[in-house]
């Protein structure tokens, strides 16, 4: 991948739009990205990770990308155009961002992210880009393609991060198989050996359910035969094992009760059929007997309603003539309804003109209707008349504001003349305090640096002064555990291949007492055992062995442990003694305490300084504005004094019309509000008077046509048939009533002259007990034949279900075991849980210590180069302690010292030498990911800081190191602030970083 051109706009640190064109910086194959901290040099880096993947490195929110410094009307965005697999690609992003809303004067407006990507199809002098995708997913896609790498492994390859390869270079293995585990993604091997495991225990549970239901289902073949089909001589079932001999023998017997309860169901189905017929006839006496019984009872039922049914028939002549009577007087119902509801609205209409008459004046309460019309006809013509003073009440109280604000305004101008002459006449002692102060912290400034070193010098003094003293102390006690710990580990040793050594003696013994008939031997495979060997008593186990071997193991760590510390503290005492010199920790201490306490004196001060100046021209400033703003106080003051007094004069004439229209009343407004309720009230009275006049006559209406209806319907008066009147539903209870006699009287009538009730009443009772009786006992002997008759074929039918699945299970248990056999010893392997797995290291740790070990032989390749042919990196393959040391094995790295031969951690390299490490680390890396990933050569490489912690040798080291990445048409670009770097390369971006935001200066060998 090559970088051809960026843009940036209100990203990061950078408020405007900044452009970086990497053709032209990138011409000699090295550049520098170089600028103050804080400036936004790693800002770049995120630039070129946000256009290409959406994020950037870490885990920093996309909405925090925006710059601080940027107007709020400049969009974020960022442009990426670039070269890869044979393609020039240009791409736009925008992240999520909040921006002033046009629509409405206040509030904003959220635009979600986007991003576009081009392709160049003309030449670079006439360039066209056609446009590929504009979604995420599809971007995502395409970036995939072109690059074949992930985002974390871009940010890893392409953007070394020096500090995190530092890390990774002295991390526990833990932490280096969570990096490499990201990198290289080997989940999917994790995934296969799960897989392997969840196969096998699948198999096994397979093979357990096979052997369970063959448990079960002789154990319920026994249970459904029960002891009808068992005989004492029967044999047991026998129940089957994985390692059963004779499952033949369960079959046979299963099959023979099979037979057995044939037979017994063919006896049961013939004693069923003799019982069902005895229940046939029994059941046909039982029906006759109740058949008479039921024609006897309808008879004498028949007799008892003909004796109600003429007792009822006294009562009917009443009931006939009030239900006539009823049925007329209906039909003038509405007549008689309406005139009830005319005499109920008269009643409401009297009672609210009452109402409305009492809320006017004494004059008009019982006024008639025409005086009424003429009282609100004056109301609405006084109205009017005020109407026309509204705007002289207005302009009255407008005047009444007007002066209050000149009351206001002049004592706010008052106010201010009064602080502005105070403030000025202790303006010439002020002046002269803070010119003072400035001129002191300005001589403070200048001591500052000198001073800071002075300080850096002693602490690092008396430091290494310090560590020097402990570590005397800590290389004794550690040499002698380095001698203590040589020796347990010799005698571990020892005990261990002396206990080895017996049980290779005995081994004959151990091997016969696995031995079991019928088995084949594991030495010579026989199935016969005649004369085995015999375990000495005091002979060795393979537990003793190995209880024998981690005992020399641990003491063996203990010792190499122990060796490695006393290296350490002795390579660490040699350079603390170097730095410190002779002097005391207390001398050194007592020096550095009166630097800093100079130091942070005259910090303080210098600190101050800005701010101190910034006062002093604020205040000169404010003296100036004190003066013109007592000035403008004084003539607001006369020009509000002589504006109040005009105001009132005019407020005076226009209060003396208002107070005659307006009366008793507080306002115009009140008095216009008193008419107006006194005409709604009139307007009320009026309508109530004129509901009341129609309400009476529509009652005159009502009761004429209603007297009238009562005639015609054969009453008298319209009071007989208002008594008349019955409730509907007691009408038609009535009418219920007479027809359900007919009805009963004709049914009755009907029973009794029926031939098969009468024959059945002359005959005598019928015994319906004794047929009941008799129907019992064969019912009873029915279901006992029946049920004996369904236990037998429900126990065939089982029983033939259960041996087919016995037989079934049966054939499948041998191909079950020789599927869990295999599955169990793939799964094992891939776990490390079985001695077949030599290195005792699971398949995913396996393949991420191949890999750790191609990224150190790629590291090695310029860390001799970088080193003088001192360091290599060793990739171990030594287990860290704990329970899950397997996962961990072979993921060790430590430095092998050519000079002296000796391997030690990495944790003791200086400053300069984890720096070379880390970058050839970094360096090897990149290529073993890239190669996994795609294998397409990188174009463009970035290293990140770092390079201060080198001497000149090892500056100059690294530096042709990197000048040798650029072969092959390779770009790199150094992320520093050290001052050598910017002499020694010549094509330089730099980060120049202001109140207002960072800008881009990019210079090239040209511009220098």
């Amino acid at each position: 991948m090559y970088l051809h051109h960026l843009t940036v706009q209100a990203f990061g640190p950078f408020a405007r739009t900044e452009d970086v064109d990497f053709d032209d910086l990138t011409q000699a194959g090295l550049f520098l990205l170089r600028g103050d901290t804080g400036a936004g040099k790693t800002s770049v880096l995120d630039a070129v990770c946000f256009a290409l993947y959406g994020t950037v490195p870490g885990i920093r929110p996309t909405h925090r990308l925006r710059s601080d410094h940027a107007p709020t009307d400049t969009r974020t965005r960022v442009v990426l155009e670039f070269g890869a697999a044979g393609r020039h690609l240009r791409i736009t992003r925008t992240p999520k961002q909040t921006y002033p809303s046009t629509r409405a004067k206040t509030g904003t407006a959220t635009a979600e992210a986007t991003v576009q990507l081009h392709e160049r199809t003309g030449t670079a002098e006439d360039p066209a880009w056609e446009p590929v995708c504009a979604n995420h997913q599809d971007a995502a896609r395409e970036i995939d393609a072109v690059l074949g790498l992930s985002k974390e492994q871009f940010c890893q390859v392409v953007l070394l991060p020096q500090g995190d390869f530092a890390k990774f270079l002295r991390s526990d293995a833990k932490d280096r198989a969570a990096l490499l585990r990201r990198l290289f993604d080997t989940g999917r091997f994790q995934e296969l050996q799960n897989w392997l495991t969840a196969r096998s225990k699948a198999a096994k549970k397979d093979l357990d359910d096979v052997v369970t239901a063959a448990h079960q289902l002789t154990e319920r073949i026994d249970q459904e035969a029960g002891p009808t089909l068992q005989q004492a001589d029967d044999t047991a079932s026998q129940l089957l094992r994985p390692d059963a001999e004779r499952p033949a023998d369960a079959l046979s017997w299963a099959q023979q009760l099979l037979t057995r309860a044939h037979d017994a169901q063919t006896a049961a189905l013939d004693d069923e059929e003799a019982s069902d017929q005895a229940h046939q006839r029994a059941k046909q006496d039982h029906q006759n007997a109740v058949d008479l019984k039921t024609r006897q009872d309808q008879y004498s039922q028949a007799l008892a309603q003909r004796t109600a049914l003429d007792h009822k028939a006294a009562d009917h002549p009443r009931l006939r003539q009030q239900l006539d009577n009823g049925q007329r007087a209906e039909a003038l119902r509405p007549l008689l309804d309406g005139l009830k509801r005319s005499a109920l609205t008269l009643q409401k209409a009297k009672t609210a003109e009452g109402d409305a008459r009492g809320l006017l004046k004494a004059a008009y309460t019982h006024a008639e209707i025409p005086h009424l019309h003429v009282a609100l006809e004056q109301h609405h013509a006084e109205r009017g008349s005020l109407q026309s003073l509204l705007p002289q009440e207005e302009h009255h109280a407008e005047l009444g504001a007007q002066m209050a604000e000149l009351i206001a305004k002049a004592e706010q101008a008052q106010g201010q003349h009064d602080e502005a002459t105070q403030w000025l006449e202790a303006w010439p002692d002020l002046e002269a305090t803070h010119t003072d102060r400035v001129t002191a912290m300005a001589k403070a400034t200048d001591q500052v640096p000198q001073l800071k070193r002075d300080i850096e010098v002693l602490d690092t003094q008396l430091t290494a002064a310090r560590k020097r003293d402990t570590l005397a102390a800590s290389l004794a006690a550690a040499h002698e555990t380095e001698t203590k710990g040589e020796a347990e580990a010799l005698n571990a040793k020892k005990d261990w291949l002396d206990l080895r050594e017996r049980r290779l003696d005995g081994m004959a013994g151990e091997l016969a007492a696995e031995l079991i008939d019928g088995q084949a031997c594991t030495v010579c495979g026989s199935l016969d055992h005649p004369a085995p060997a015999q375990l000495r008593p005091d002979q060795p186990t393979r537990e003793h062995e190995d209880k024998a071997r981690a005992l020399y193991e641990r003491a063996e760590t203990a010792h190499s442990k122990a060796r490695r510390t006393r290296s350490e503290l002795a390579e660490q005492h040699a350079q603390a003694l170097g730095t410190a010199g002779p002097a005391t920790p207390d001398h050194l201490d007592a020096q550095l305490q009166a630097a800093r306490a100079a130091y942070k004196a005259a910090s303080e001060q210098a600190s101050n300084l800005s701010s101190a100046q910034e006062e002093l021209d604020r205040l000169r400033h404010e003296h100036a504005l004190r003066t013109r703003q007592r000035q403008e106080a004084q003539d607001r003051l006369t020009e509000c004094h002589a504006r109040h007094k005009a105001l009132a004069q005019q407020q005076h004439t226009i209060s003396v019309a208002l107070d005659t229209a307006r009366g008793t009343a507080k306002t115009l407004s009140d008095r216009m509000n008193e008419l107006t309720r006194a005409a709604e009230h009139l307007a009320t009275a009026i309508d109530a008077a004129q509901a009341t006049d129609t309400a009476a006559e529509h009652l005159r209406e009502a009761q004429t046509a209603a007297d009238q209806a009562a005639l015609d319907a054969g009453f008298p008066t319209r009071d007989e048939a208002a008594q008349a009147l019955q409730p509907a539903r007691l009408l038609q209870e009535w009418r219920e009533e007479l027809q359900q006699w007919d009805n009963d009287h004709a049914v009755v009538t009907g029973t009794l002259t029926t031939p098969a009730l009468l024959e059945a009443g002359a005959q005598p009772p019928a015994d319906t007990q004794t047929a009941a009786d008799t129907l019992s006992k064969a019912e009873a002997r029915l279901k006992e034949t029946a049920g004996v008759s369904r236990q037998a074929r429900d126990r065939l039918t089982a029983l033939t279900k259960l041996v087919a699945d016995l037989e079934a299970r049966l054939k499948d248990l041998e191909p079950l075991q020789a599927r869990y056999a295999l599955t169990d010893r793939l799964a094992t392997i891939a776990s490390a849980t079985t001695t077949a797995n030599t290195l005792t290291m699971e398949l995913e740790a396996y393949v991420l210590a191949a890999r750790l070990e191609e990224i150190a032989e790629a590291a090695n390749l310029r860390l001799q180069a970088m080193t003088s042919d001192r360091y290599l990196l060793v990739h171990s393959d030594e287990k860290d302690a704990g329970r899950r040391g397997r996962l961990k094995a072979g993921l060790g790295l430590r430095i092998l010292d050519t000079w002296t031969g000796t391997e030690r951690e990495t944790s003791t390299l200086s400053g300069g030498e984890t720096f070379t490490a880390s970058l050839a680390l970094a360096l090897g890396l990149a290529d073993v990911v890239t190669q996994e990933a795609s294998g397409r050569p990188l174009g463009t490489l970035f290293i990140d800081e770092g390079f201060g912690t080198l001497d000149e040798q090892n500056l100059q080291d690294v530096m042709d190191v990197l000048d040798q990445l650029r072969a092959g048409n390779r770009t790199v670009g150094i992320v520093s602030h050290v001052a050598e770097l910017s002499r020694r390369i010549p094509s330089q971006l730099s980060v120049i970083k202001q109140r207002n935001g960072s800008t881009l200066r990019p210079r090239v060998s040209a511009d220098l």
